[in-house]
């Protein structure tokens, strides 16, 4: 107890610092790309969750994982610092996405409308007021979502959505697709553990309670409407209006969803419970930083500005700057980042986008391919289908790299992974009749090959042969075997290997004949 202050003193600044700096950060960013200026258009699923969930560990890791180095513990000293790094993050975390939520209603203005085709002339808002407009219901459709949430997937959730379009008054006539919608959405949850026959029966009762409640439905008594924004929610209100229409949407139109209750609360209670996850963050911090010991000499070579062992994350960090023997490596993850981070603010899914979404930023298909769109051999393989294969792409290359870019040399490494990319692109289109195929796994595994080619020729110290070959083989295998699955292409990760077997040895023999002349 007696070492207790000292420790609030150490750590609770920059605590507070992140919790509410992060919160100030993100908000700022978004007012001024997203709401003031409108730069930005991302799903809300994305600034509501995935940016809250991933934001909080820079701070985190730059900032507050150094000053937990003065708790002391009696064993396994690093895991339970972490500890105190997951409250944080938990903490912050929390904090971001309801602030977000916050942020996104109480900067809505709301926007008066004589007639829905005013809408077009008045800047792009939130909320509107709707004074004349007709609706028809027999114009109307639906689409059903099916998804599974709780521990172990414990629970089934039907998502029924309707839309309904909108016209400027009864007489309007809707001799193209309706570009304004009415949209209601009906949710229900039941236990995943029951029967496919009590499913479909439980369904089938709540999709006729939803289509008795849409006919009875007073579709005038709103107090205003919500625009949706960019979600999951509108992408399923865009399958319903395609089921009605059978015409493929695209972004232009709108849907509105009704608001019954007064404008003014819209907020809810948001804004309060951004400072109620604070303090209960905090007492649990202050509680656990009753058992740690702390150590004083760690303090003090902290404020001595003496170098501390560098953090793994931040090394992590630092191979994103091109330099030494992974200049090249470095620039080719940066592009695959960027490339992400861009295709994510355009309305890509984080975890799996849509093979469409792909196709339009550059992804490999024989159609398009054959159609003389030989270009997007070489895109797709800056492409990535999720957030996972991102990673797990960038984590193969950087092992393979430490292996051949300093044998190789900048422009021979270069050449061998845009050739065995696009090898694998060629063998995707060649094996594959109507498959999207994006990722830099093609040109990785030709990395790979390189690597094997070359420890047949002897290129490496024979006491690390062994290791290189036992590596690099697991790895291999292991990506070949995961090919097996139906979402992978495993035609690129061949025509890779095979590809950079055979590119990587001529490259190194020419290399080698260089070098003795």
């Amino acid at each position: 107890m007696e070492n207790y202050l000292p420790k609030l003193k150490h750590i609770l600044p920059m605590f507070f610092l992140i919790a509410f700096g992060s919160v100030l950060v993100l908000s700022l960013i978004r007012w001024l790309l997203a709401i003031e200026f409108e730069i930005l258009d991302i799903d809300e699923m994305i600034w509501e969750f995935w940016i809250p969930a991933m934001l909080p560990w820079i701070p985190i890791t730059i900032w507050l994982k150094p000053r937990l180095r003065v708790l002391t513990f009696k064993k396994d000293s690093n895991n339970r610092r972490f500890f105190f790094q997951i409250i944080t993050w938990i903490c912050v975390g929390v904090m971001l996405s309801i602030s977000q939520k916050y942020l996104a209603t109480a900067t809505g203005k709301l926007t008066k409308l004589e007639t829905i085709a005013d809408i077009e002339t008045v800047p792009k808002t939130l909320y509107y007021k709707l004074e004349n407009f007709s609706v028809a219901p027999n114009l109307g459709s639906t689409y059903t979502v099916f998804d599974v949430s709780g521990k172990s997937s414990n629970h089934l959730n039907f998502n029924v959505y309707f839309v309904i379009p909108i016209f400027k008054d009864s007489t309007e006539l809707a001799y193209d697709v309706p570009k304004y919608w009415y949209g209601i959405k009906y949710s229900k949850q039941i236990s995943n553990r029951l029967s496919s026959d009590q499913k479909d029966e439980k369904y089938e009762e709540f999709y006729d309670q939803c289509v008795e409640n849409i006919n009875k439905y007073d579709f005038y008594t709103v107090d205003h409407f919500v625009r949706t924004p960019r979600s999951n929610d509108r992408n399923n209100y865009l399958n319903a209006i395609e089921a009605s229409t059978f015409v493929r949407l695209d972004e232009k139109y709108i849907v509105l969803e009704p608001a019954v209750e007064d404008f003014k609360d819209r907020n809810g209670t948001n804004l309060i419970w951004i400072f109620k996850v604070f303090i209960v963050g905090l007492i649990v911090l202050l509680f656990s930083l009753l058992f740690p010991g702390y150590n004083e000499r760690q303090r003090n070579k902290r404020f001595s500005r003496k170098k501390l062992k560098q953090d793994d994350i931040v090394k992590a960090l630092r191979y994103l700057i091109p330099q030494g023997d992974h200049f090249a490596t470095s620039i080719i993850i940066d592009i695959n980042i960027l490339i992400f981070i861009l295709t994510l603010l355009s309305g890509n899914d984080i975890i799996s986008p849509e093979p469409w979404e792909l196709l339009y930023w550059g992804g490999n298909r024989r159609f398009e391919v054959m159609d003389g769109q030989w270009w997007r051999l070489f895109t797709a393989l800056f492409l990535h289908s999720g957030i996972i294969h991102l990673i797990s792409n960038i984590v193969g290359l950087v092992i393979a790299a430490k292996f051949i870019e300093p044998l190789l040399g900048l422009h021979n490494y270069f050449i061998l992974f845009i050739l065995s990319g696009l090898c694998g692109s060629l063998a995707s289109v060649l094996w594959y009749e109507n498959t999207v195929s994006v990722g830099a796994s093609g040109a990785i595994m030709g990395l790979y090959g390189a690597i094997l080619g070359l420890l047949y020729q002897g290129a490496y110290p024979d006491a690390r042969k062994k290791y290189i070959f036992v590596l690099i083989s697991i790895f291999v295998g292991l990506s070949l075997l995961g090919g097996l699955a139906d979402d992978v292409d495993n035609a690129a990760h061949i025509g890779g290997l095979l590809s950079g077997l055979v590119i990587g040895s001529l490259l190194y023999k020419y290399n080698s004949q260089l070098v003795e002349e």
